[in-house]
């Protein structure tokens, strides 16, 4: 089963490296603290006892046919036509008494850095590239278009996300091609699969986990299902090639990692030509026993390699079990049965090129589809020499490990530069000046644009040059709408300025403006989502510094062109003898009355928000070189990678 202590060991580092709060202006970083979790439960898992079996094919190949054959399950992985997808997909399989529907995926996507790796390597550029997801997709290249999604699935799907399939297509992404888009950013999925012992017992792994990876199949022309397959190909301890014989689809060997056993799987024997005719048979056996030998010829010296054949029309018992396995493809079961009974005649030589094993598989495939065949041979493989594969997948992990503990240290920021970050953000006065700059261009605009302004000149330019003027002419400043320019002047203001503030907040913090600074839910303009409360109290604070900003507006209107008078006020005192500068000094003192309250009503927040910025920053550098923070949590995985790497040095 492994090694408890050393598995208990792992753990324990993984949840240190979980509960780590990651400076966020750093992708780098979170990129191979990513990498590291996955090295370190690879490391677990192997420890603790894992059988890994890898499926590759071309496209069409029946791979994912032969794997829900396999596993018993018509409702794991797309079949049919139009299914293609560059995406990994790994089943850890549980037998126990839990629930046997289908399984729950989870799709995790790309981080920043890791989306620039795969970009870089779809373009066929240097690996130390420094350009961003959105530079790379301005590089011209035939390519060019799947990194162009990639950035565009960015905004949907997000960096760094652990998704259910339910979220992916609310979001607008999927697995394939052809029904959805975002399939470049994934960089993998998963599920656990609960497999019945009475559909597929699994005591030959005598106690160790079982995990099934269905590679992307590969075409002519696919770019990204390359590159995911080589991001992907891990140490495996069998290999599934299935290899299509028939129908006219290519004759091709799914290139494996040299470690692995593997199995030939044959497949679509339905449509190979006349397999009755011993000339045509032999053609046949000797192209698999050539197969097989170069198989054998790129592997590492002792690996193994059987054949199979799995037909999934064979493995139904009759029509309707067909088509409740396939739904979408009822009419392959009656094409399928004549080339049955020609399998059936099949004229082997007893001392065919393959010695037997393609005539074996045949059988089994005649028998139950090629189930039973299929899972023996994976149950006698599993237990040749695993010992080698996961010594050998143990030591590149810690190789693996300690390149990627020297990377992720190498972009921890130190603990000077964040106190001068600190220091660079306090002293920044931007946010106040752009307050000030954006309230005097908001009031200045809210009062210059108003009408009554305009008319007022003409009128007293046509009484005359300091001539009295008719009470009627100063009608458009008594109409004046204060509170309604106030409320325009008030609303321009937090829209610009919310933007003004993200930027500066931006320039300092990685970290999310509208999550970190408390100051922000006041100036931020309500979105759809705001509920009926808050936008009450907003309305009621603004209607306030309107109110203010009217009363005082008011004082300096009834100065210039006459106050009310008459018992119930509808009359106004004649004004005085006006010139028209007199009235654009009182224009120009009510847009300074309003520039002032704006910068009164937004100051606090404003302030609150430069506090927030650098209580965020003194945050960050606390906990960078707490016990809990990535300094102490990367040195302690470093001593014990370190010490694991010297200890399987000294049994060499």
């Amino acid at each position: 089963m492994g090694d408890a202590y050393l598995v208990r060991k792992l753990e324990k580092l993984m949840a240190g490296l979980e509960q780590l709060s990651l400076p966020p202006d750093s992708p780098v970083l979170l990129d191979r603290i990513d990498q590291l979790k996955q090295v370190l439960e690879r490391m677990r898992a192997t420890t603790a006892g894992e059988v890994r079996i890898v499926a590759l094919g071309v496209n069409s190949s029946m791979k994912s046919t032969t794997l829900r054959l396999l596993l018993g399950r018509d409702d794991v992985f797309p079949v049919g036509p139009g299914a293609v997808s560059a995406v990994s997909t790994e089943l850890r399989l549980v037998q126990d008494e839990g629930p046997t529907g289908p399984p729950e995926y989870s799709v995790v996507t790309l981080t920043e850095e890791g989306a620039r790796r795969r970009a870089r390597r779809l373009l066929d550029l240097d690996e130390d590239d420094p350009r961003s997801l959105e530079e790379l997709s301005r590089t011209a290249h035939p390519h060019l278009g799947l990194v162009q999604e990639m950035l565009e699935a960015v905004d949907r799907l997000g960096y760094g996300e652990t998704l259910t399939m339910e979220e992916l297509a609310a979001r607008g992404g999927s697995l394939t091609f052809s029904t959805g888009r975002g399939v470049p950013l994934i960089a993998r999925v998963g599920a656990r699969l609960h497999v019945p012992a009475e559909v597929w017992p699994l005591d030959w792994a005598a106690g160790r986990s079982v995990v099934i990876v269905d590679t992307p199949g590969t075409r002519r022309g696919g770019a990204l299902e390359d590159v995911v397959i080589a991001e992907t190909q891990s140490r495996a301890h069998i290999a599934l090639l299935t290899v299509a014989c028939g129908g006219g689809s290519q004759f091709l060997t799914p290139r494996a990692a040299p470690d692995p056993h593997c199995v030939f799987v044959a497949t679509r024997l339905d449509a190979v030509d006349n397999p009755s005719n011993a000339n045509s048979l032999r053609v046949l056996e000797t192209s698999v026993a050539s197969l097989v030998r170069d198989i054998d010829a790129d592997g590492r010296p002792g690996r193994e390699t059987r054949v199979a054949a799995v037909s999934g029309p064979w493995a139904a018992t009759d029509e309707a079990a067909w088509m409740a396995f396939d739904p979408d493809n009822p009419h392959i079961w009656k094409s399928t049965q004549p080339a049955r009974e020609q399998w059936r005649a099949a004229a082997w030589d007893p001392s065919g090129p393959t010695g037997g094993q393609l005539r074996l598989a045949v059988e089994g495939a005649l028998t139950d589809g090629g189930v039973g065949r299929l899972r023996a041979l994976i149950a006698e493989l599993a237990d040749k020499d695993t010992a080698h594969v996961d010594s050998q997948e143990f030591e590149e992990l810690i190789e693996d490990g300690i390149r990627l503990l020297k990377e992720a240290g190498a972009h921890i920021p130190a603990a000077g530069k964040l106190k001068l970050q600190e220091a660079a953000a306090r002293d920044d006065a931007r946010p106040i000046a752009d307050l000030r700059r954006i309230a005097r261009e908001q009031a200045d605009t809210a009062v210059y644009a108003a009408d009554a302004w305009s008319k007022v000149r003409l009128a007293l330019e046509q009484t005359g040059t300091g001539g009295r003027a008719a009470a009627d002419v100063f009608q458009p400043l008594r109409a004046l709408d204060i509170g309604g320019l106030t409320a325009a002047a008030i609303d321009g203001t937090r829209m610009e300025l919310t933007e003004a503030l993200a930027s500066w907040w931006a320039s300092h913090t990685r970290a999310d403006f509208a999550a970190g600074a408390p100051g922000a839910g006041h100036i931020t303009p309500l979105g759809a989502d705001a509920d009926d409360e808050e936008r009450q109290v907003r309305a009621h604070t603004d209607a306030e510094a309107a109110a203010q900003v009217a009363v005082v507006a008011g004082h300096m209107l009834d100065q210039l062109v006459g106050g009310r008078e008459g018992a119930d006020g509808s009359a106004y005192r004649p004004a005085a003898r006006l010139y028209f500068r007199q009235v654009a000094r009182v224009r120009e003192e009510l847009a300074r009355l309003l520039e002032r309250r704006l910068v009164d009503k937004f100051e606090p927040d404003v302030v609150q928000t430069q506090k927030a910025l650098g209580e965020l920053l003194v945050q960050q550098r606390l906990a960078l070189v707490s016990a809990t923070g990535p300094v102490a949590v990367i040195n302690q995985i470093g001593v014990e990678l370190q010490q694991l790497s010297t200890a399987r040095a000294g049994r060499v």
